[in-house]
């Protein structure tokens, strides 16, 4: 299994099933066991930390261009816009990883950008993070570009973004589902 495949699966249980209650083992759930993960497999760090967030992780390894994810946010019209997500796992961050992702953001003409790190931003990345504006949207005002943290990924607050959409297409219910239907499988003696 990997962090893709768990994300996918989480996401769909909880558009499914609204309100629906479950733990899932296996993924971390403290500072200790991501930090493991983020040495252990950058990958799966990233792909896990983008499913934190509410985004869509890249499947495949290297040659990223900058984009290790994505997430879909509705607009002012009612349509769905992608914003850009960054991972960084190691212990040193710079303002240029920072400036790194607001080229891509203006190359693929993203208005927001995530970047999540392991590492607590620097007062440098934090400057070249809030010198990005603000975007005005029916749903309030939301920095164009914000950092998140691992302890924040974990423990909360979440970024302020205008409402995400899912990536993932909604499977059907149980329920709907003929066999699942009450008396289609008969009575246990």
């Amino acid at each position: 299994m990997t962090h893709i495949a768990i994300g996918m699966i989480e996401d769909r249980m909880r558009s499914g099933y609204p309100g629906i209650e479950f733990e899932t083992h296996g993924v971390p759930k403290d500072m200790e066991s991501a930090l493991r993960l983020a040495n252990d497999d950058k990958h799966q760090f990233q792909q896990w930390a983008c499913w934190k967030v509410g985004g869509f992780p890249r499947d495949k390894k290297g040659g990223d261009k900058g984009v290790d994810g994505w997430f879909n946010y509705l607009t002012d019209a009612g349509r769905v816009q992608t914003g850009v997500i960054s991972v960084k796992g190691g212990e040193h961050l710079n303002p240029g990883m920072v400036r790194d992702l607001g080229r891509v953001m203006e190359r693929d003409k993203h208005q927001f950008g995530l970047f999540i790190a392991a590492a607590m931003p620097t007062k440098g990345v934090l400057s070249e993070i809030e010198s990005h504006p603000l975007i005005e949207t029916q749903f309030g005002r939301f920095p164009a570009m914000q950092v998140v943290t691992i302890a924040e990924l974990i423990h909360g607050p979440p970024p302020k973004l205008p409402p995400l959409i899912s990536p993932v297409k909604k499977a059907a219910r149980v329920e709907t589902r003929v066999s699942h239907t009450t008396g289609s499988q008969g009575t246990l003696i």
